[in-house]
């Protein structure tokens, strides 16, 4: 596996990220509503959770690097990969239905949660 695909994709997610917005910049108030354009930028920035909390669990690690069994390594990344699935998907859903005001507030409380699932899961004690 090339070395530089992870950097590529970071950055072509980080160059959508900025296209994107820069996009609904221009296009607010003449084209689109004001309350759209956040909308759909926080729709955007959970796909982008999602796409790579789905990443999580295919990538591979060296043998010589896991700090414990490697099923179990694995179990925690599927762990870490569907709970953070789930909180992107909390912060697209809250982006869509939440409020205006507190859209951002819900959607990062439900990916915080998923988050902190995901570290004190995989970060919790070694089971034997």
């Amino acid at each position: 596996m090339n070395a530089a695909l992870p950097y590529g994709r970071a950055l072509l997610g980080a160059g959508l990220i900025l296209a994107v917005a820069g996009a609904l910049r221009w296009a607010t108030p003449d084209y689109l509503d004001a309350d759209v354009a956040p909308r759909f930028m926080g729709v955007l920035l959970g796909a982008i959770v999602v796409f790579y909390a789905n990443v999580i669990p295919k990538s591979l690690t060296s043998l010589a690097r896991l700090r414990c069994a490697p099923e179990r390594e694995q179990a925690a990344r599927r762990f870490a990969g569907w709970s953070l699935v789930l909180g992107g998907l909390g912060y697209m859903l809250a982006a869509l239905f939440a409020p205006l005001a507190s859209m951002h507030l819900i959607g990062g409380s439900l990916l915080g949660l998923s988050l902190l699932a995901a570290i004190l899961r995989c970060a919790g004690p070694a089971r034997a």
